[in-house]
Formats: structure tokens, C-alpha cells, sequence
């Protein structure tokens, strides 16, 4: 016997602690990356929405928009005015409007802001191209900016062209 019990030493103990941390430090990107994920798929959802407006717009020469509530985090596909939501084409008995407090894969969401012009909505004319709900032609980038657990991603509408992208 050498005189030593069950039990570990406090070279082994610091040993494991500092594999664990590094284990740990290498594991956090990970997981910060799945919140990533969920706030790219939202603003994909946003941009995908802003085009389906636009297309709709220049396909049924009717104007068409997204009118955004920061507030209650939602959002609503419209023709040809604000009040008057258009059908989901997924689901035609419901409206297209996305609530992010609702939504269960976008659940914790927020609309940081929504700008176009002086509004919070965007209409499309019959050429596709962007306007402000009050009907001025946009002069700069419409945004919505979108948040989750302290990540951005926006949604730019470019003026003139109407070009959707993510940033």
C-alpha cells in the first residue's frame, strides 16, 4: 500500500476543471449560433413576406404592403389600403399576419423598429416599386430592425428598385 485513500488529488481536480472550461469555451459559439439561426429564419420570413407584397403589386396591379406594429410585434401582408389584411396563400382562411410573440418558431422575436419614410409600413405600386403607407415614393432604405436575445438582423428595402435583403 502507499498510504493513499480513495478519493482524487488537487492536480487531478484542477486538471478536469480546466478541461471542462475549455470544453465549455469552445462549446458557446455553438449555442449563440442557434440563436442566430432563429432570428435569420424570422427575417427571412420578413423579407420573403415584403417580396410576396411586391410581386403581388406588380402581378395584379393592385397595391400591396406590410404594415408593421413594433409594439405588438406583428406584422400584416395588405391590398390595396392598411386596414384591409390579404389571405394567407398557405392557408387561405386566415389573414397574412405574423405575430412574433405568437408564432411558436419565432416565439421571443422582436421588432426593434420599422421605418419607411415617415411610416412603419411599406406599399408597392404597380411597378414594384416602394412607397411609405402615406404614398411618398421612399428616398432612403426602408429598415425593420430585429432582435433576439441581444442579436440584430435587418431587413432592408432599397429605394427605387424595391431590392429586399437581410443584413
Amino acid at each position: 500500500m502507499t498510504g493513499r485513500g480513495p478519493g482524487f488529488t488537487v492536480i487531478e481536480l484542477a486538471l478536469v476543471i480546466t478541461l471542462i472550461g475549455i470544453l465549455a469555451w469552445i462549446a458557446y459559439p455553438r449555442f449563440a449560433s442557434v440563436y442566430e439561426v432563429k432570428l435569420d429564419a424570422a427575417a427571412g420570413r420578413v423579407a420573403a413576406d415584403l417580396r410576396y407584397a411586391q410581386s403581388r403589386s406588380i402581378g395584379t396591379r393592385t397595391m400591396h404592403g406590410v404594415l408593421f406594429e413594433p409594439s405588438q410585434a406583428k406584422y400584416t401582408v395588405f391590398a390595396p389600403a392598411p386596414g384591409m389584411p390579404v389571405s394567407d396563400p398557405a392557408d387561405p382562411g386566415r389573414t397574412l399576419q405574423v405575430d412574433f410573440a405568437r408564432k411558436t418558431e419565432f416565439q421571443g422575436v422582436s421588432i426593434a423598429s420599422a421605418a419607411f419614410g415617415s411610416t412603419s409600413g411599406v406599399k408597392f405600386d404597380f411597378f414594384g416599386v416602394p412607397l411609405d403607407t402615406a404614398g411618398a415614393e421612399l428616398s432612403a432604405p426602408g429598415r425593420v430592425v430585429l432582435l433576439y436575445r441581444g442579436y440584430a438582423d435587418t431587413v432592408e428595402v432599397s429605394p427605387g428598385t424595391g431590392a429586399v435583403s437581410v443584413r
